[in-house]
């Protein structure tokens, strides 16, 4: 059995196009005889409505947000870990210099003994960056280079 549509003029308007001329323009509503089953319907019931759509595309949105951003965190805290230099020496029981604190010493002292060749300033700030501090006490072990 084959469903008939009846339609019926719902609406009807006049306006211009672009060329000013003018268009008549009308809605038509289509009915369904009853020879067709209704059970076949799509009703306004069973259809997503806007509200819950708009918030699952929030939600899906907020998640792919947090996503990216926990793997954004990931990769620049791995390349972060990466610090060593082009020819630097990777063995790890590299000896080390080792220079022993005596009466009298400062870093400033100590700089002008290891570095004779001008202004001892970057070899101080060398000797506090590796021992710590500029804080000095006689026994001290400190770290001169390799």
């Amino acid at each position: 059995m084959q469903p008939k549509l009846n339609f019926h003029p719902v609406f009807e308007t006049n306006s211009l196009d672009q060329n000013y001329t003018s268009l008549s323009h009308c809605i038509y509503e289509a009915k369904v005889s009853n020879e067709f089953p209704r059970n076949n319907l799509v009703t306004a019931t069973n259809m997503p409505t806007s509200k819950y759509f708009g918030i699952r595309r929030i939600l899906t949105g907020l998640l792919l947000v947090v996503i990216g951003a926990l793997m954004w965190t990931v990769v620049t805290h791995v390349a972060g870990l990466n610090t060593d230099q082009v020819g630097a020496d990777l063995s790890p029981d590299a000896p080390q210099e080792i220079y022993v604190v005596q009466s009298g010493d400062t870093l400033w002292s100590i700089a002008m003994g290891l570095d004779t060749d001008g202004d001892p300033r970057d070899t101080v700030d060398k000797l506090a960056g590796l021992n710590g501090g500029s804080d000095l006490y006689i026994g001290q072990r400190l770290v001169v280079g390799n």
